[in-house]
């Protein structure tokens, strides 16, 4: 759900629906004006440093067993416990690193509220940077979290971060126990106490009861097992607490400016389907076996406001359905002009939006793509408003734009700066918490690596939106990782190549172009490599340069742009002058034959020249300077290295280090783009271990072998490199079926227990062992094998190392353990 703190915490009476009739078309007007404001203030923001982070959300339960008899109830004391964790969050700062054994991770954590009393929401008190290094400390981070809300639990009180508490809504499952039918809420199934204290959380469960005219309505289809009775098909439930109770994980990027926010959103986008099966973990409601695998739908059902004309039930009102709860997937890509890539049919559906506010961004100045998505959120109207907060001040508040922005709780969110030092984010949403820390650390990396990819290499996920829509869908569907196929592009348009060429040190490079620098940067010589820079002026370039360049018998060739130099060694261009040293010392750095093509421009033929013979090359088709290319293998020029990058050192370096390169596929990008005009878009129905995978020969290359690309592009250490790789491991494995999701993991415990009759039910013993077992998996104190395999067990070093010791699974839950292992997973060895 939201990772802004379901919107503004803030002191104050929130308006009840009734009251808030009066604003709320003010709220929303100047809304819009808060977010032109931010716009003109931050369209043209560079942010150089690559931040991230993300957040893991879990409850609280208590586990009895007195005289044979088992029992759990959902525990109320999230609030309580987070105020302790608060108080000793200033303690912290000094001992984290310590404690989390990575002596580069942020230095404390940070704990939030959510919208249950039963739920606390971790994340890292400071975001990950752009460093590989970086990679390693979320997993101790995580761990750190875990054992800081551990230290504040009663004996047999458990914090989980499986997705939804198995017996919300049966009978009285809380602690201390609360009848239902609240006013709140008016549930027939939860308590109201068991909403987060704070005015908001309950003002905003009313007031979408209200807006909608009756109690929200779930209904999620029931697994029909052998006992199951014919009558029962769906599991229902009616209040907010059974989606917004719900735990999930999620992350957030910052984008180094508007263009890249807006391009990585839309591709982001486009991997939540396929996310959110890969981490399915949710088979279990209000105490029955669902015949789904996810929680998507059940937040969607949860929140969904809509009026019975906007959902369809009012025939002669047709005009004003919506299509989606304001808890859904995104119904427009928002990437603008510049994007190559992108073409207005992917926006396939029927989205409605806001005139009035779309004619006023449109006046401003706004694209239509972008102004059509604010205006599309604008539909919504907004659910909280606090008496306090109505007139404010448009250049210097958000709380309008937030109010709305923050509560359409789409698959990705769209981040605009929020008057502060942070830029342009995106938020991904879709994915299922897991289990164990080393899982949700496996899918941070995972999604913070792909986004780097995606953009380091240029990748081309666009499908249209519709397809997005379905594979939504089919992501809901039991077992969907191993028995069902998703639409994927088969063309990622991309200058990956499938390996890394071998080294050839040592060799000898004969220059066939004409030197104009001196012997002394023609041809370097260091540690027995050869570095050749070569430099060829405008008025001596010629049709068959690019040719011989290429002829250039060197590992490692690039061609850089610029601005030519004056006396003083200085270019009429100032990032050109910041770029010719940068990469000059990453050429020297190469243990291998290097050459280097400088083609300088003066300011007279260049600039503001569109015929200018480096613009309408064809290869290199010169849009701003300086631009540097990679030449790779056969002559094949790679997608340039943006302007803006190029001042920057670590980019420079990554870009630099993937050397001699062959292509996925043949052809230039252009080419592929020019296939593309064609209407050859190449979209099939894929699985998703072909996506994840891929399948070698003319298949493309799956996301798993591109992040490896991607890391032996920035020459990841070798330390971080170990540590990923299980990451990696683990989710080939998953998308293989070689493990189990978690929800398949759960699914087959509950089949399996002696408590459950086959009848689609669950009870208090049964849910007992099972968070029971899960507490024991999370700890590494049991082996899971079906679900880890053997990548985040722990040795018996490790244990030792934490105090602890090896403790092998006996009786009777052993026995369970090897029917699930010899049932499901005879690839695996059994648990010992």
């Amino acid at each position: 759900h939201d990772s802004s703190k379901m919107g503004f915490l803030v002191k104050g009476k929130p308006l009840s629906w009734k009251e808030s009739d009066k604003v709320r078309e003010y709220v929303k007007k100047h809304g819009v004006e808060q977010f032109i404001h931010i716009w003109k203030k931050n369209k043209d923001r560079e942010d150089l440093d690559f931040l991230w982070g993300d957040e893991v959300e879990g409850f609280l339960c208590q586990l009895t067993e007195k005289e044979g008899k088992k029992a759990i109830k959902l525990s109320l004391r999230g609030s309580e416990v987070l105020e302790k964790l608060k108080e000793a969050e200033k303690e912290e700062t000094e001992k984290a690193e310590e404690k989390a054994g990575c002596g580069t991770c942020p230095p404390s954590v940070i704990f939030h509220p959510e919208y249950g009393c039963f739920m606390i929401e971790t994340t890292p008190s400071a975001p990950y940077g752009g460093f590989v290094r970086d990679l390693r400390c979320v997993e101790a981070n995580m761990r750190l979290r875990r054992a800081k809300v551990k230290e504040h639990l009663k004996t047999g009180e458990v914090y989980s971060t499986m997705t939804t508490y198995p017996l919300m809504g049966v009978d009285k499952f809380t602690l201390p126990p609360h009848d239902p039918n609240g006013p709140v809420a008016k549930s027939q199934y939860v308590p109201d106490q068991l909403i987060n204290p704070h005015p908001r959380f309950a003002t905003l469960t009313a007031n979408i009861r209200t807006r909608r005219g009756s109690k929200v309505d779930i209904r999620v289809p029931m697994f029909k097992d052998k006992n199951t009775p014919p009558a029962d098909t769906e599991i229902h439930m009616d209040a907010m607490a059974f989606g917004m109770g719900c735990c999930c994980l999620q992350t957030t990027f910052l984008a180094r400016n508007l263009e890249e926010a807006r391009s990585l959103y839309d591709h982001l986008a486009v991997l939540g389907p396929i996310m959110l099966a890969l981490t399915a973990a949710t088979p279990l409601y209000r105490g029955r076996v669902a015949d789904t695998d996810v929680r998507w739908s059940v937040i969607s059902q949860s929140v969904d406001d809509r009026t019975p004309e906007e959902r369809g039930e009012v025939p002669e009102a047709k005009e004003k359905a919506l299509k989606k709860s304001r808890y859904d997937s995104i119904s427009l890509f928002i990437a603008d002009a510049a994007n190559a890539y992108f073409k207005d049919k992917y926006n396939d559906l029927n989205v409605k939006f806001d005139k009035e506010a779309f004619d006023r961004m449109r006046k401003e100045g706004l694209d239509e793509i972008l102004a059509k998505h604010i205006a599309h959120l604008w539909i919504r109207d907004p659910l909280v408003i606090y008496q306090s907060r109505v007139e404010l001040d448009d250049t210097k508040d958000v709380d309008h734009f937030e109010n709305i922005q923050s509560t359409n709780w789409q698959s990705v969110r769209f981040k605009p700066p929020p008057n502060s030092d942070i830029g342009w984010r995106v938020e991904f949403r879709t994915m299922e918490v897991q289990l164990t820390d080393f899982e949700n650390a496996a899918f941070t990396v995972f999604i913070a690596l792909v986004s780097r990819a995606i953009l380091a290499f240029a990748l081309n996920l666009y499908i249209p939106i519709s397809k997005v829509d379905d594979n939504m869908h089919t992501a809901h569907k039991r077992d969907a990782v191993t028995s069902h196929k998703f639409h994927w592009r088969q063309d990622l348009g991309s200058t990956i190549s499938q390996h890394m060429l071998k080294k050839n040190g040592g060799t000898t490079v004969t220059n066939p172009l004409k030197s104009t620098s001196g012997s002394n940067n023609g041809g370097l010589k260091a540690s027995g490599f050869m570095r050749s820079i070569i430099e060829v002026k405008e008025s001596e370039f010629r049709d068959d340069t690019l040719d011989n360049f290429c002829r250039v018998k060197a590992d490692n060739r690039f061609v850089l742009v610029y601005g030519e130099l004056d006396e003083k060694g200085e270019s009429w261009c100032p990032g050109c002058s910041r770029a010719l040293p940068i990469v000059e010392a990453k050429l020297k750095s190469f243990q291998s034959s290097t050459a280097l093509l400088k083609l300088p421009v003066s300011m007279k033929l260049f600039k503001d020249n569109e015929k200018h013979p480096y613009r309408i090359q064809e290869r290199l088709n010169i849009q701003s300077i300086p631009t540097l290319i990679r030449v790779g293998a056969k002559g094949i020029f790679d997608t340039p290295l943006a302007s803006k990058w190029c001042t920057d050192t670590f980019c420079v370096n990554q870009y630099m280090a993937y050397s001699a390169a062959k292509r996925l596929r043949g052809g230039s990008t252009k080419a592929l783009l020019k296939e593309d005009s064609k209407g050859n878009d190449s979209i099939s129905e894929t699985t998703i271990k072909k996506i994840m995978l891929g399948q070698g020969g003319s298949e493309p290359l799956g996301l798993i072998p591109i992040v490896h690309a991607y890391l032996d592009m920035i020459e990841c250490d070798s330390e971080t490199r170990k540590v990923v790789n299980g990451y990696l491991d683990l989710i080939a494995d998953r998308a293989s079926g070689k493990l189990m999701t978690a929800a398949t993991w759960i699914r087959r415990y509950v089949e399996l227990h002696p408590e459950y009759k086959k009848d689609s039910k669950l009870n208090e013993p049964l849910v007992h062992d099972l968070m029971n077992t899960l507490d024991r998996v999370t700890d590494g104190t049991l082996a899971a094998p079906q679900l880890l395999g053997e990548y985040s067990n722990f040795n018996k070093k490790q244990m030792e190392d934490r105090d602890g010791e090896v403790i092998k699974i006996k009786g009777a839950e052993k026995q369970l353990q090897l029917k699930i292992n010899v049932k499901c997973s005879p690839l695996h060895r059994e648990a010992s």
